[in-house]
């Protein structure tokens, strides 16, 4: 897995995997030639906005149902081992 901050010259391409228009100094992680993060977010815009993708499925959606189900503050992100392991049981099972 790669994390790639967008630039001028790499917008088109990086916004073409994300599916979305991504402005310059957004970080997108990719795996695969795909958006993809298992720990955190993969696409967080420099204004702090950020989507959840798995294997090029946005699931930003799911993920803020999840946290508000289980009580916990989105700012927090997976911030423990627990919630890191609850995060992948649920939307990262084993291929």
């Amino acid at each position: 897995m790669t994390m790639i901050v967008v630039e001028e010259h790499n917008k088109d391409d990086l916004s073409r995997i994300a599916g979305c228009y991504l402005y310059s100094d957004t970080k997108i992680w990719i795996d695969n030639g795909a958006a993809h993060r298992e720990d955190g977010p993969a696409v967080i815009f420099p204004d702090g906005v950020f989507r959840w993708y798995i294997r090029g499925r946005e699931i930003t959606r799911d993920v803020n149902t999840f946290f508000y189900q289980n009580k916990w503050p989105l700012q927090a992100g997976l911030d423990t081992d627990d919630k890191l392991a609850l995060f992948r049981t649920k939307f990262c099972p084993a291929s």
